[in-house]
């Protein structure tokens, strides 16, 4: 007879702990999944009104994209680079391609302005008109094969299409304010990009359009009495190709709030599910369906590293637990269980990756609880001082909220290993190692962990008279625990808001900070190169444009080979 797991056997799990934030996945809350649905249920209309390309591909091509609100274009613009130019590095500075998302048409003027700064992205000049600036380069090993399948009249290997993923790899997507572009607080004001990086996952998401385009236009023009354009299958099955290194990293420790919130929705969701107090039996189903897709694609996902080849390998077989407790379940009566049993009993028996698995498949099941809370993931990032609290009273916050911190001992080289630093030339995050490499003094404030243990050392090794005084008291006389003062007053009832982990730690990977925020834009088919660098892929398994419907534009997260029969 099948028991229902005993809560007494679970213990509970940090969320924001590294390891665990490096296990997420993409769900209906991921931005690129949100933006595809606004795109349907405001009848956004996409037009590529000019592709001035010659036979090698070269030149530019212009998207409009008609929204009820205002019209926003895409200029994409591809160019000749030796291929000893080509490259993933952020010093790089030539690329295959390179584009830009703006407000409003684009005119004779902005064209100019566009065509001479777009393709230097960071050396270039934006103004606030342009939303997005981005680049990629094209896929070595996938990009001339597809030409060349084409320009014969044939269609690629699908397996050649799933062993990379894409055609075209963007080495970065600039958004929110940087060098020189509309920064956040117009942006959600003046255009309908009210949620974060909407406007960055519109980009890319027509980035894969145009790479499509791009393919079949230079195999027409090989071959233009044999040529043939990619078969619908083959075509959803590619993504575009992102690769994402440190630079990512700080952006989850300088947003708290932010990050509690995309947490705080995901458990919201899950929360008002697991209020349902029985499993429907279509539903059930239909999970099963999702498992065995998410199971297909942990097989199907090509990686080279030896860390995530093992990962994937144990995500494989732990799914096959928790499809054997499903079926048990539906052998029984899914009416007599409800969906946290089954979350219980992933925490006890599976490993982090197929715990989120569980969950975000839960959430395909309930679009009308999920989808609204998509509409709602964004927050301001002010954080402010109590001053009339005492210092007591912040001691005890300490105490409460970042016990993890204070129990370090930060006098270990081993927990103080590493520094972060901004390069001068790129002005982009770098790791530093503090005792084989000089740098430290350029030391960013990011090791949350150290700054409240040195503060709370700081009062413990005082006077007991100091817990007596208000915030400002001891802030005038102690000005330089200001800003993390402030930090743990404003995250007090931000619970998710904190990663619980040293980040200087020598044996810390930066990598798992990279795939948290990358599972919020919907990035997947996770293939790191290193601790500090991944690729992935977005929008794989979703529809083009002109395929994009009511129907289509769900359930197309873990895309596999056979998703499009």
């Amino acid at each position: 007879m099948l028991q229902k797991p005993s809560k007494k056997n679970i213990f509970p799990s940090d969320m924001m702990s590294l390891e665990r934030m490096g296990c997420r996945y993409p769900s209906r809350l991921s931005f690129s999944r949100s933006m595809l649905r606004r795109m349907i249920k405001e009848n956004w209309c996409v037009n590529r009104v000019r592709f001035q390309l010659d036979k090698e591909g070269y030149g530019y091509a212009i998207y409009e994209i008609k929204t009820p609100k205002q019209l926003y274009s895409l200029i994409c613009f591809s160019q000749y680079i030796d291929e000893s130019e080509r490259s993933d590095r952020v010093i790089a500075e030539k690329w295959d391609t390179s584009y830009a998302l703006l407000i409003g048409k684009i005119s004779t003027k902005d064209f100019e302005r566009l065509k001479t700064n777009i393709p230097l992205q960071e050396a270039g000049r934006n103004s606030s008109k342009e939303l997005v600036i981005s680049r990629a380069n094209k896929s070595v090993r996938l990009f001339e094969k597809v030409v060349c399948s084409l320009s014969k009249g044939l269609q690629p290997a699908i397996r050649d299409i799933n062993d990379v993923g894409y055609l075209l790899r963007t080495t970065a997507v600039y958004g929110s304010g940087k060098f020189g572009l509309s920064d956040f607080m117009r942006t959600e004001k003046v255009t309908h990009f009210n949620q974060p990086f909407r406007a960055e996952m519109l980009a890319v998401y027509l980035v894969r359009e145009f790479s499509v385009h791009l393919v079949e236009h230079i195999a027409f023009h090989r071959n233009p009495k044999k040529a043939v354009k990619l078969k619908k299958n083959i075509k959803q099955h590619l993504g575009i190709g992102n690769s994402t290194g440190l630079g990512m990293a700080p952006f989850v420790i300088k947003h708290p709030k932010l990050i509690h919130k995309w947490i705080y929705q995901f458990e919201n969701a899950l929360n008002k599910i697991k209020q349902i107090k029985s499993i429907e039996n279509n539903r059930f189903e239909k999970y099963l369906i999702l498992l065995l897709k998410a199971q297909t694609y942990l097989s199907e996902v090509l990686t080279y590293d030896k860390l995530q080849k093992e990962k994937n390998k144990k995500s494989y077989k732990d799914i096959k637990k928790i499809i054997k407790f499903c079926k048990i379940i539906k052998n029984k009566s899914p009416a007599s269980f409800n969906w946290n049993d089954i979350i219980t009993f992933a925490k006890i028996n599976v490993c982090f990756d197929v715990q989120e698995i569980v969950k975000v498949q839960i959430l395909e099941l309930y679009p009308n609880i999920t989808d609204p809370l998509a509409e709602d993931m964004s927050i301001s990032d002010d954080l402010f001082i109590d001053s009339e609290s005492t210092v007591d009273e912040l001691k005890q916050l300490i105490i409460k909220n970042y016990n993890w911190a204070i129990n370090i001992n930060f006098n270990k080289k081993v927990n103080t290993y590493l520094f972060w630093y901004v390069s001068e030339e790129k002005l982009e995050p770098r790791l530093g190692e503090r005792y084989n490499e000089p740098g430290a003094s350029l030391e960013q404030p990011l090791g949350i962990g150290k700054m409240v243990n040195d503060l709370y050392k700081f009062i413990n090794n005082q006077d007991k008279q100091i817990l007596s005084l208000t915030i400002a008291e001891f802030l005038l006389l102690y000005p330089e625990y200001r800003g993390i003062v402030r930090r743990i007053q404003t995250l007090a009832n931000y619970k998710y808001g904190e990663i619980r982990d040293n980040i200087l730690a020598k044996t810390v990977r930066p990598i798992n900070m990279l795939r948290f925020k990358l599972s919020f834009f919907g990035a997947s088919r996770y293939d790191p190169k290193s601790d500090r660098w991944v690729r992935v892929s977005f929008f794989p398994g979703a529809p083009f444009y002109h395929d994009l419907n009511r129907n289509s534009v769900e359930e197309w997260g873990f895309a596999t080979m056979n998703s499009y029969h």
